[in-house]
């Protein structure tokens, strides 16, 4: 069986490689993928993204182009079926692969909990020191309220302590005389 990646699909068809893209998702039950994920197409395969090609050159859109074949049933494998000794390679191999992300998985999420522990104590030790201003204001404030003003200045803040009147300027005029 002769399989063609996009690529060649494309050069054959006399189209971008994302048009091709986008037929086979868009009829994805019609067309196959490799181990990888990536689009095969087989000479039947062509010949349907022929006929899309024909059809959208005709003026119709891809929702109303029925292909004039079946579905392919689904997971069809394109490489010979591998012994029972590849099978338990495969297989631990996949245990191990399986093993060391979760390993990887298991120290990110580690690493994420220790920062956010770190920057919880952070801010915890900052609301602490705010507290601790507060308490130190509420205290002076309740001093304040204690002790009576011994003198009428200290009742005025000094915010409101009259201003000094500046003199007035005199003319120049009556500078000389």
């Amino acid at each position: 069986m002769d399989v063609k990646k996009t690529k060649d699909a494309s050069m054959l068809l006399g189209v971008s490689q994302t048009t091709v893209k986008k037929w086979a998702s868009h009829y994805s039950s019609f067309f196959q993928k490799d181990h990888l994920g990536h689009y095969v197409f087989t000479d039947d395969d062509i010949s349907l993204l022929q006929y899309i090609k024909e059809q959208i050159a005709l003026g119709h859109t891809l929702d109303h182009i029925v292909p004039p074949v079946s579905p392919v049933s689904p997971v069809v494998e394109l490489q010979q079926v591998p012994t029972n000794k590849n099978k338990q390679m495969d297989h631990t191999e996949l245990l191990s692969r399986i093993r060391e992300v979760e390993r990887s998985v298991q120290q990110k999420a580690d690493e994420v909990v220790s920062a956010q522990v770190l920057l919880h104590r952070a801010e915890i030790d900052e609301m602490r020191k705010m507290i601790a201003q507060l308490a130190a204001t509420v205290e002076t404030m309740q001093n304040v309220k204690s002790k009576p003003p011994s003198t009428y200045g200290e009742l005025f803040l000094p915010a409101a302590e009259p201003t000094p009147i500046a003199p007035k300027k005199q003319s120049m005029f009556r500078y000389f005389f």
